[in-house]
């Protein structure tokens, strides 16, 4: 352990299990990878997660945590820019609007809500949250020796780990075992985002889920100007991909942790 770089735990949540990728030294260099099963009731305010975490942390010694959560638990939208709003609060206070009104009369008051980072004038990511998960977190997860430094959520982090390799233009296709989500950007900008319940196998499926997201919005593909769609399906990404006509797909592929049935997110490991 070191005081100027404390050790971390990088941990992945989603409702059947709990990863920790311990990261140490000046470097965040991952060297130990655990995994956890865990049972998510309705009722029981994450308590199963919040006991992994804790026997996690007297295993690994870290801390700090940094937790990444799955896109299922996960709710997106776009948040256009508004001169007229003066403060977060009123964004806060928009962006609950706009979740009523496809979720329903407030179905937000169960929700926390937080933004992309972005420039001035440009379009973000609203990103919602259950309150009472929320709560673990500030919570930091009923620990006193180890403190929740960041929360992302799973295609937050993608973008992030990978954003050197983005231009201007693309799409992001974030795939774990059942959940699809993809965002389209251009100059720095957020169109347009997505995510629904998905499991594909094969990397045929997941052409095919590329191809019927493009008709639906009305993207015109050009064989000259190929659209770059940049893809994380580590269940995948060591299979051939096929082609799609006027699409240039970018295969981002993870590192350091051997890829397993259950395998998440080790790309995660030192990306922070």
């Amino acid at each position: 352990m070191s005081l100027l770089f404390p050790d971390t735990l990088s941990i992945y949540i989603t409702t059947d299990r709990v990863q920790g990728v311990k990261l140490v030294g000046w470097g965040a260099h991952p060297v130990e990878l655990r995994q956890r099963e865990v049972q998510v009731q309705g009722t029981d305010h994450w308590q199963s997660i919040e006991q992994v975490v804790a026997d996690l942390v007297k295993q690994t010694k870290v801390q700090r945590l940094r937790v990444v959560l799955a896109d299922k638990l996960v709710r997106y939208a776009c948040f256009p820019w508004r001169s007229d709003l003066r403060d977060t609060e009123e964004e806060l206070a928009l962006a609950r609007l706009n979740f009523d009104a496809v979720h329903g009369p407030q179905a937000s008051d169960a929700w926390h809500f937080g933004f992309s980072n972005g420039r001035l004038g440009r379009t973000r990511l609203s990103i919602a949250f259950p309150e009472t998960l929320h709560a673990m977190l500030r919570n930091n997860f009923g620990q006193e020796q180890a403190k929740v430094v960041s929360v992302q959520t799973a295609f937050t982090a993608v973008a992030r780990a990978h954003r050197a390799k983005f231009g201007n233009r693309g799409w992001l296709v974030n795939m774990e075992e059942d959940r699809f989500t993809v965002g389209s950007w251009s100059q720095d900008t957020w169109n347009w985002i997505f995510s629904s319940y998905d499991v594909l196998k094969t990397p045929a499926e997941l052409v095919e889920r590329v191809r019927q997201e493009v008709l639906l919005s009305s993207t015109s593909l050009n064989a000259n100007l190929n659209l770059p769609v940049f893809l994380h399906s580590p269940l995948l990404e060591h299979l051939p991909m096929e082609n799609l006509p006027g699409v240039q797909f970018n295969v981002l592929k993870t590192s350091n942790v051997k890829v397993g049935p259950k395998y998440a997110f080790p790309l995660l490991g030192g990306a922070n």
